[in-house]
Parts: structure tokens; C-alpha cells; sequence
């Protein structure tokens, strides 16, 4: 398919940022440029290569390599009620600012994640990765480390509401409750990093296991449409990183973040599970004023306090039971599943 020009009309946007190949497909595909003129539908594809959109708004978003969006409306008025912004993140990884100048009202943006969730945003800058349907979104923070706005995200079944810097959550399909939120250990400036549309130039090391190294990196071949591997490719000095641009914000840094998550979410679940109904009189993990550390197995609760004297007591995750501990006059009672007539009583020290 032949790339080419096109007359814009509606200049809801433009392309401010470019590296690589990246293509505006409208009618047909087009080859991207800085200042190339965006309009509602087009979709916004990278292959190898990078893109920074900037809307009519002063909202922006950032495209890291084999990301595909949709620009489903985008209507700016005089009057902000009658405008409105509509996005689609099919695949890949973005940074989305909204706008400072709130000529957009918050209530105005959709923002739809891999056809899984939908985001409601209140004066943000966030994160959308979508891999095979799964997303992940995380809120980041503002210059001032504090939280740049707020997040709900909502699938059929629920919706949870992200408001700390770096608090994320994950989608796995329409069909499921998002995944708890929980606090990410990244930077701003690892984020920036990460998501630079140019990266900075290395020095290339002459030595053959560098070059063995970037020729197998460049042997991987993600794309899906062949024009753009056909078509202006890479200079090869804009493919040397450092060790500061590894994009950790690829797709198996990501996909280690969605399982991580999905690990914490899973195993919160069974902790507040079997807080509720389980264990009480003292708290799962390490409870400070019993000094007691419940661990959650995969078929018994494990109780150890180690004071002046050691306990060390498992019993079965599914029995009822009323537990009586001792430790040098120190008394604490423990019950499993609402307690029994089956009790424990442990006496240890004076």
C-alpha cells in the first residue's frame, strides 16, 4: 500500500513528537511527520518507533514502540460542555496527561483500555499498557510528588479508584473485577525515562559482544504491517541505549508487573477472606499489639510468637478452633472459623 500525503480538515491535533516508524491510518495508512494534522478515527500505530500527540486541549499522550490508538471523537468548543474526547488503547503502552486548561471537562474524556475497562479521570497523568487484553494503568504523581488526580477504573462486574502516586491496578478481561489497587516501586524520573519518544544517543562500545548484543535485540521482529518494515527505517545510531533507557515499561517488564499484581490481589483476597470469617483476635501477618505472626497456608494457619519464649502452632485451615496463648502472663485468645467446642490452651514461662 502506497504511503502518502493527505489534505487535514478537522485539526483536532498534531504529531509533536516522532522516532521510528509510526503511521496515522485513516482511509488508508499515512506516513507520520511532525505537525501531520489528526482527526477523529484516525488510529495512531508505532512498529519500531515512538510518537508524542498533542490535542487542540493541550492534552497529550506519548506512544511507546508497537502501540495502537484510537482517536474514537474528539469535539472542541468555545463552550467546554459541548466538548469532548473519546480514546481507545488497543495495544502497547502510553502515557496520557489530560490538560491543565480545563477546556475539556473531566466528565467529557473516555478513555476505553483494551475493550476490558473504561477509565474515568479527574485532572490526571497515567500509564495505560495493554497486552493481549490485559491492562495495566498506573496514576503518577504531579512535580510535586503528590497525586496528579484521580482513577476509577470500572469493568462489568466493579470498579476501583486509584488516588496515590504510582497505585495501579490491572484488568483481565471485561468479565472480572478490576484487580485491588496496589503502590508500584517506581520514580518519575524512571517513568520520563522510560517513556522518552527520542532516546539520547550512547557512546557504541567497539567491542563484538556489544554489536552480538544489539544485532539479536534488532532481530526481534514484532510488527504487523509491512509497510512500515519496508518502509524508512531506523537510523542506526537511534537504536544504541544506555543502560539509563532500557524501557522497562516494555512488554516483559509489564507482563512481570500484571502477574506480580495478580499475586498481590489473589492473596489479598484470601487474607481478607479468612480475616472476615477466620481468624480473629489477631491479624494476619505480623500484629504489633499481639506480637503474633499468622501465616496463610496452603492447608493450615501458622501462629508463631517469639517473646520471651518461642511458640511455633499450626493447625488446620478449615477446623474451628478456640486458642488460648500464655506466654509469661502476657494472655492472648485466637479463634479459626468462629471457634468450637475444640480449644487449645498453651501455658508457657511463669
Amino acid at each position: 500500500m502506497t504511503l502518502g500525503q493527505v489534505s487535514h480538515v478537522e485539526n483536532i491535533g498534531s504529531i509533536t513528537e516522532l522516532n521510528g516508524n509510526t503511521r496515522v491510518v485513516r482511509d488508508k495508512p499515512y506516513e507520520s511527520s511532525i505537525d501531520f494534522s489528526l482527526n477523529s478515527m484516525d488510529k495512531l500505530e508505532t512498529a519500531k518507533g515512538r510518537m508524542g500527540v498533542t490535542f487542540r486541549d493541550d492534552t497529550t499522550i506519548r506512544l511507546t514502540e508497537h502501540s495502537n490508538v484510537i482517536i474514537d471523537e474528539f469535539v472542541f468548543d468555545p463552550n467546554p460542555s459541548k466538548s469532548t474526547m473519546a480514546l481507545s488503547f488497543i495495544k502497547g503502552t502510553a502515557r496520557f496527561v489530560s490538560s491543565k486548561t480545563k477546556k475539556i471537562p473531566k466528565d467529557k474524556i473516555k478513555i476505553n483500555a483494551g475493550g476490558s475497562a473504561s477509565i474515568g479521570i479527574r485532572g490526571t497523568d497515567l500509564t495505560i499498557s495493554v497486552f493481549e487484553g490485559e491492562v495495566l494503568i498506573i496514576l503518577l504523581p504531579d512535580e510535586f510528588g503528590e497525586s496528579s488526580g484521580e482513577i476509577v477504573v470500572t469493568t462489568a462486574l466493579g470498579s476501583v479508584t486509584l488516588n496515590k502516586p504510582y497505585q495501579a491496578t490491572t484488568v483481565y478481561n471485561l468479565e472480572t473485577e478490576p484487580t485491588s489497587p496496589v503502590i508500584l516501586d517506581l520514580n518519575l524520573d524512571m517513568i520520563n525515562n522510560m517513556l522518552k519518544v527520542n532516546p539520547p544517543k550512547s557512546i557504541q562500545e567497539d567491542t563484538d559482544e556489544s554489536n552480538a548484543a544489539a544485532d539479536n535485540i534488532l532481530d526481534v521482529d514484532f510488527l504487523e504491517f509491512n509497510e512500515l518494515e519496508e518502509d524508512g527505517g531506523l537510523d542506526e545510531d537511534d537504536l544504541e541505549y544506555t543502560e539509563l533507557d532500557i524501557d522497562m515499561l516494555a512488554a516483559d517488564f509489564l507482563q512481570d508487573l500484571l502477574d506480580v499484581i495478580q499475586e498481590a490481589d489473589e492473596l489479598g483476597k484470601a487474607e481478607r477472606s479468612l480475616s472476615a470469617d477466620g481468624v480473629k483476635g489477631t491479624a494476619v501477618g505480623y500484629d504489633s499489639t499481639t506480637q503474633i505472626s499468622t501465616f496463610l497456608q496452603d492447608s493450615k494457619v501458622k501462629f508463631i510468637r517469639k517473646v520471651e519464649n518461642t511458640l511455633e502452632m499450626e493447625v488446620p485451615k478449615d477446623g474451628s478452633y478456640n486458642i488460648r496463648i500464655n506466654q509469661s502472663g502476657k494472655v492472648n485468645q485466637v479463634t479459626t472459623n468462629g471457634g468450637s467446642s475444640s480449644s487449645i490452651t498453651i501455658k508457657q514461662g511463669s
